[in-house]
């Protein structure tokens, strides 16, 4: 059977939300891989236990797990180590299944890691990670492509000209964190206080802040896409069904359905074309799930989610399949990078040893 290693939790305000991606994706594939979890606390420490699977023990981590042990990445030998009270234990992996969503994981942090360790990993590279990660950065790169996105104003959090704000997109406008997911930090203002305020609560998160006109009325959409070897594969997309705005509580802690089958074809053909364009645009890998807003008949690609959560599982239908589909496109992916010649012969370094003057390089 595979060893999967499985990254999740970590230092990010999505902690939690990672938390239950992992522990889904581990269950729906239990009987096809060996899984070893990773789980990062707020601290970022790397942690193992037996009972991993429980998510009662993450409310108080140390206390809860069962053996507790340190983890580290062993960044040459393809492995990590398992450090026990009085042994060490050598973990080689076929693969990595990221579930790390924000900060230091859905950014490409992990995928960087992973990639010096020479290990397949599940999601997209560090540079594609970093794109869609920063809402700013996207809508750069897709509008310089035809690709439909709402006019923004990006400032960083010391340097906001609110009267400019005020003046180039009215109100109502929305706030939003450039670099960060599950709809936190993000709140719509109808006037000076309230966009006061917002932008307060945006700072805690993020230093560059997104300013764009709110929508409404508004109809929002999702649909994922899953890259293998360059073709995309897009699922049934769905209509949010919620409130004003598709808030961390509407996303995460309802119990009845917020979104439903969108049942007009062509909209759904529409939307599952500008998502799979968007993807490969980005150059994305994996699994990724992309957010629309429409605005009367217009539809604009809000974001992308390169590690989204429950892996979209649930817009494919299949959470193992996708979870199968995942390790073997990752390990894939690695095949083809090994293929690639990291070695150069250079006559530089010899140069470097007869020079006289060795000082002439610092001058260059």
């Amino acid at each position: 059977m595979e060893k999967v290693l499985v990254f999740y939790g970590g230092k990010s305000v999505e902690h939690d939300i990672s938390i239950i991606t992992a522990l889904q994706a581990m269950k729906a594939a239990s009987e096809d891989f060996e899984f070893l979890p990773v789980y990062i606390d707020h601290d970022g420490s790397w942690w193992t236990a037996e009972n991993c699977q429980n998510p009662h023990i993450y409310s108080d981590f140390l206390a809860l797990a069962q053996s507790p042990k340190r983890v580290h990445m062993s960044m040459g030998e393809k492995s990590v180590i398992i450090n026990g009270r009085f042994k060490k234990r050598v973990f080689k992996p076929d693969a990595a299944l990221v579930c790390l969503h924000g900060a230091n994981g859905e950014d490409g942090a992990m995928a960087g890691v992973l990639q010096m360790a020479q290990i397949p990993y599940s999601c997209p590279t560090l540079a594609s990670s970093a794109l869609c990660y920063d809402k700013q950065l996207t809508k750069i790169v897709l509008s310089h492509y035809g690709v439909p996105v709402l006019e923004s104003l990006t400032f960083d959090s010391e340097s906001i000209n609110k009267n400019h704000i005020i003046s180039q997109i009215g109100f109502p406008l929305i706030v939003k964190p450039s670099r960060l997911g599950s709809s936190v930090g993000i709140a719509v203002c109808h006037n000076i206080k309230e966009l006061d305020k917002a932008i307060e609560s945006a700072k805690l998160y993020d230093k560059k802040l997104v300013f764009e006109r709110f929508v409404e009325p508004c109809r929002e959409f999702n649909c994922a896409v899953c890259i293998l070897n360059g073709r995309a594969m897009p699922s049934n997309a769905y209509e949010i069904v919620s409130g004003k705005f598709y808030s961390f509580d509407e996303k995460y802690l309802q119990t009845k359905p917020c979104s439903k089958a969108v049942g007009n074809k062509k909209l759904e053909k529409q939307i599952q074309a500008l998502a799979e364009k968007a993807a490969l645009l980005l150059e994305c890998e994996g699994v990724v799930r992309v957010d629309f807003l429409m605005d009367g008949e217009k539809l604009f690609v809000n974001e992308i989610n390169s590690i989204p959560g429950s892996l979209a599982g649930y817009l494919f239908g299949d959470l193992r399949e996708v979870v199968i589909e995942l390790i073997e496109s990752a390990k894939e992916r690695q095949i083809e990078s090994e293929k690639l010649s990291y070695k150069f012969d250079s006559t530089a370094l010899k140069v470097f040893e007869q020079a006289q003057d060795l000082n002439i390089y610092s001058k260059k």
